[in-house]
């Protein structure tokens, strides 16, 4: 700090050329027998966001926040040889307790986030004032992940082609804040998104959407049949896809029966799709399905 404030701040002029450490050593003691090494440990902080996950065998534990759930967990974890699978599988049968004699058990747990986060909101006592730390400044709270995104919104343009808007997590809380500021009706997805250019809106596809794909090999078009109507399910369910990922102009699909996230290439366009062109959602058709498998919409919702 010393070398650095008699060259005005500069670390370029302070630690290098004719003053680096080689030329013109800083010493740690005033017999001159140690210097600064020419490398040194710096620490820098960075806000760390929680989310909650289910108790299974890909939960990292070393990542849970709270350290008594943390040991149960590891306890658990030693008592099957360090075999996850074996040790986070068949909960209902076998469950992990956080207390017994109460019957509570642990299924979900929070753990420690390194993505992108920011916050909404801040904090208010019950009065509405606002909470301060000991800088004075406002305590955040309510954060979001920055990296997640909540939606993929699909347009067709006035030249006829498929375009798409990819909106965040964050992106869609605040348009919701926004529009309940203006007292106007709270719609997450911008249907009206650059119409004044021609473009209309068709669908959006959001995480555990369902999807009936169109087959030109087999001739199926899920616009020519009713949907709704179970004497036709068996055609339907070979086309039927939920959304499991979603980047721009990159869309992962799961079988509506498929258990795993195995991308195993044979069964690709069978059991999983991946969509890169605009074009793979030519014919798609938006449907809801109710707890129970069956279709009770058919479009937007």
């Amino acid at each position: 700090m010393h070398r650095l404030a008699e060259f005005g701040g500069d670390p370029k002029k302070a630690f290098t050329g004719k003053n680096s450490l080689e030329k013109n050593p800083l010493y740690t003691d005033e017999a001159h027998t140690a210097c600064v090494p020419s490398s040194v440990k710096v620490v820098s902080f960075v806000e760390v966001g929680t989310i909650r996950k289910g108790v299974d065998p890909n939960l990292n534990v070393d990542k849970v926040v709270d350290t008594h759930i943390k040991n149960i967990l590891l306890a658990r974890l030693s008592a099957f040889g360090g075999d996850a699978k074996k040790a986070f599988s068949n909960l209902d049968a076998d469950p992990i307790w956080l207390n017994k004699e109460k019957g509570i058990a642990i299924k979900r747990v929070t753990i420690s986030d390194n993505s992108e986060v920011r916050p909404i909101h801040v904090k208010r006592d019950m009065r509405g004032r606002l909470v301060c730390d000991e800088h004075g400044r406002p305590v955040p709270s309510d954060y979001v992940q920055l990296r997640n995104n909540h939606h993929v919104a699909i347009f067709r343009d006035a030249n006829g082609e498929l375009k798409e808007r990819v909106v965040t997590f964050f992106e869609a809380v605040e348009r919701v804040r926004q529009l309940r500021s203006e007292g106007r009706a709270v719609e997450v997805i911008d249907k009206n998104y650059k119409c004044e250019e021609g473009w209309t809106f068709l669908f959006s596809m959001k995480i555990n959407e369902y999807f009936v794909f169109p087959d030109a090999a087999s001739g199926f078009d899920p616009r020519e049949i009713d949907l709704t109507d179970p004497a036709n399910y068996a055609l339907i369910s070979p086309h039927l896809f939920r959304v499991q990922k979603l980047s721009s102009k990159d869309y992962y699909f799961r079988h509506h029966l498929e258990t795993t996230v195995n991308d195993v290439k044979q069964l690709r366009d069978i059991t999983w799709k991946r969509i890169r062109n605009l074009s793979g959602l030519e014919g798609t058709v938006k449907v809801r399905v109710n707890h129970i498998g069956q279709i009770v919409a058919v479009g937007e919702y």
